[in-house]
């Protein structure tokens, strides 16, 4: 290898290793983006980072104020936050003068470790933002107020219309028919009585046919036995399917009632839902 060959090796080797310290310690930037489109009542802060490791030796910056166009710096302020990594945060707020274009022009922050040695710039690229007239924002903001004003006031009325309907509605119901609650006391008292005498349930629930069946057919009240209701209906002349029904569970229940022998619990639940089914007949039917 020539002499001039090692010379160009020795100063590029030399060059490499006191221009590669320089290049790992500068600061890293970050920039937050800005809005594209602001009102002319809405401010914009400019948000700018320097980080460095906290293994390096600390920095000096000095921030310099950008030039603007339609916008102007109501306040600048800087904050550092120290940990493993060193941070350097730079704010800068602008409010914009009018509508139209607002520029930031390119300006520059600078960095260096001590007074003896240069500053070192960091160039802050140019930002444009578009301002428009917030009249537009404000009347889409007063007509939602509006409609939502409207919507309000539509429903309250329509509930309160709903309200007063329903109160004239019961105010003009007709009162409640008092052989209902009979139905109704029956279908309970026949559903809850219990005895372990099954002779006096189907007295029990006898009754409790009989009060429905005078109540239903307007049958003089003086009829107390099963025989009297029953002549009482006849005379009636009822259908022949009334007729049928009301018949045929008086006899099953004077079978029962009669009976020499225990009876047994399905026949006695098949005579309770067949009673049952026949008085909330009466209570949907009514009268």
């Amino acid at each position: 290898m020539s002499y001039g060959m090692k010379c160009f090796l020795l100063c590029s080797t030399l060059t490499f290793c006191a221009l590669t310290p320089m290049g790992f310690a500068t600061p890293r930037l970050n920039i937050e983006p800005l809005p594209k489109r602001i009102t002319t009542d809405q401010s914009i802060t400019l948000k700018i980072r320097l980080e460095w490791p906290q293994t390096e030796d600390p920095y000096e910056i000095n921030s310099l104020e950008p030039k603007l166009e339609n916008l102007v710096l109501e306040n600048q302020n800087q904050s550092q936050e120290t940990g493993a990594i060193v941070s350097q945060t730079l704010l800068y707020e602008f409010r914009p003068l009018s509508a139209g274009t607002a520029v930031i022009y390119p300006f520059e922050i600078s960095y260096r470790k001590s007074d003896a040695e240069p500053w070192i710039p960091i160039l802050i690229p140019e930002r444009t933002i578009k301002v428009v007239s917030n009249f537009l924002s404000k009347m889409i903001l007063i007509w939602l107020g509006i409609a939502i004003g409207l919507s309000v006031g539509i429903f309250a009325g329509l509930k309160g219309w709903k309200l007063l309907k329903t109160r004239e509605a019961i105010r003009n119901a007709p009162p409640p028919d008092p052989k209902q609650r009979v139905y109704a006391k029956a279908e309970e008292s026949i559903t809850t009585f219990t005895s372990p005498d099954s002779k006096e349930k189907m007295t029990h629930w006898s009754n409790q046919l009989r009060t429905v069946l005078v109540t239903y057919y307007d049958v003089s009240s003086k009829t107390t036995t099963s025989a009297e209701v029953l002549s009482a209906l006849k005379a009636k002349g009822l259908p022949t399917g009334e007729w049928n029904e009301i018949s045929r569970l008086f006899e099953q229940l004077t079978e029962m009632q009669f009976s020499q022998q225990d009876i047994p619990a399905y026949d006695l639940d098949r005579l309770q839902k067949s009673l049952l089914q026949y008085v909330r007949g009466k209570i949907i039917i009514g009268n």
